[in-house]
């Protein structure tokens, strides 16, 4: 047997495992029941490639006459076999990214949705994420797995894009860290506004980057700029804007926790710098114009670190022209803006915490409102009381 006829045949062990396992589930509730459809139906188009490749691998050694104790010399023939090596390629990429990754993430949901432990803390956190998709207008329902650190997984089956979020285990009581959800659940509002953002903001991004390009910038460098911008940052922002045009103040309160550090300046692959990023969200905020609360505030409470330990980032990438690019294209596509509606809620609900009552307003106002309450008063009652209204066996949605 050829190697390439082994890997065919590991590859299809793989998806008929995967196949099984999720048809083998017995009653998935209506969350992961969104999620099965799709996986199972890609599943098949997925065996049909594998089929397919090894075909066009059988066709390929019958004309070729190709053994495996030799090479061809000759560059037609091995341009034919390189073609059927990126094909498994690609298909063994797909599995690893959207089979590997999700599989074990059914046995995490099912068992957090029935375990003793996690039931409740499950439900109440779906509770808000139902909430967030509610005030967002996003139809989908999104899986929440609690034990990762905050982050949204995309899975690409076919023509179907489906995300997980995940929240960290060690804060799933502290709810007011739950608003930073707000961000993970940008990256699906992202995905959906796609089109939008390729046709308008990232060629003007990009076009500002080879405008202010140094003299002594190689294209190799530049393109690797033009990637990290529009397949990383321009995506965070967008998430960032979502998060702050949606819970407003409390998101930016809980996110200038997280990313405190001693590199405000600091860039990454895969993020802006936080400085960059706390500067688009307090403009935001400002903008908002919401009543009852002081952007100069959180701007002065920020700045108060990050400006005594650095300075000015002098790197292209963060040229001012190319952010002010981006960061106005972001802002005037993200046209939603739930938290308007919501803020008059946030504000009664902050009021019953400073008097150490339950609030009577919705879960999603009183995390947020939880989110800017003075940390040093003690709600160490709401958590319990939130399992109890929104989590306990009475519980009617």
């Amino acid at each position: 047997m050829f190697l390439l006829e082994q890997k065919a045949n590991d590859i299809a062990s793989k998806i008929a495992f995967a196949k099984e396992i999720v048809m083998s589930l017995k009653s998935p509730d209506n969350v992961l029941q969104t999620y099965m459809e799709p996986f199972v139906s890609w599943l098949d188009i997925l065996r049909g490639r594998v089929d397919q490749a090894k075909a066009n691998f059988e066709e390929f050694v019958h004309d070729s006459g190709f053994v495996q104790d030799n090479y061809f010399r000759e560059e037609a023939q091995r341009r034919l076999l390189t073609d059927i090596l990126r094909d498994f390629e690609d298909i063994e990429r797909r599995i690893r990214i959207n089979v590997d990754t999700f599989l074990p993430l059914i046995l995490v949901w099912n068992n957090q949705i029935s375990g003793t432990e996690t039931k409740q803390q499950h439900k109440l956190l779906m509770r808000f994420i139902a909430e967030l998709l509610q005030l967002c207008q996003l139809p989908e329902s999104v899986m929440t797995i609690i034990g990762e650190d905050y982050a949204c997984l995309p899975l690409e089956w076919g023509q179907v894009r489906k995300h997980v979020v995940f929240c960290t285990y060690s804060e799933v009581r502290s709810v007011r860290k739950w608003v930073l959800l707000a961000h993970e659940l940008g990256h699906t509002y992202y995905f959906k506004i796609y089109e939008k953002i390729n046709s308008s903001i990232t060629p003007q991004v990009i076009g500002k980057l080879y405008e202010n390009r140094p003299i002594n910038l190689d294209q190799r460098n530049l393109e690797e700029m033009i990637y990290i911008w529009t397949q990383h940052w321009i995506p965070e922002l967008v998430s960032d804007c979502f998060a702050v045009k949606t819970l407003g103040p409390a998101f930016v309160a809980q996110f200038m926790v997280t990313v405190l550090d001693s590199e405000p300046d600091r860039v990454e692959y895969t993020h802006p710098p936080p400085n960059l990023r706390l500067r688009f969200m307090t403009n935001i905020l400002d903008a908002l114009a919401l009543p009852d609360i002081n952007v100069n505030s959180y701007r002065k409470m920020w700045q108060s670190y990050a400006h005594t330990i650095s300075r000015p980032s002098s790197l292209f990438i963060t040229n001012e022209e190319v952010v002010e690019t981006a960061l106005k294209g972001v802002d005037s596509i993200v046209i939603e803006k739930p938290i308007e509606k919501k803020w008059a809620d946030v504000l009664e609900a902050k009021k019953a915490l400073c008097l150490a009552l339950i609030p009577d307003q919705d879960l999603i106002s009183i995390v947020s409102a939880l989110a800017i309450a003075e940390p040093n008063l003690d709600h160490s009652f709401l958590y319990e009381a939130l399992l109890k209204r929104y989590a306990g066996n009475s519980y009617v949605p």
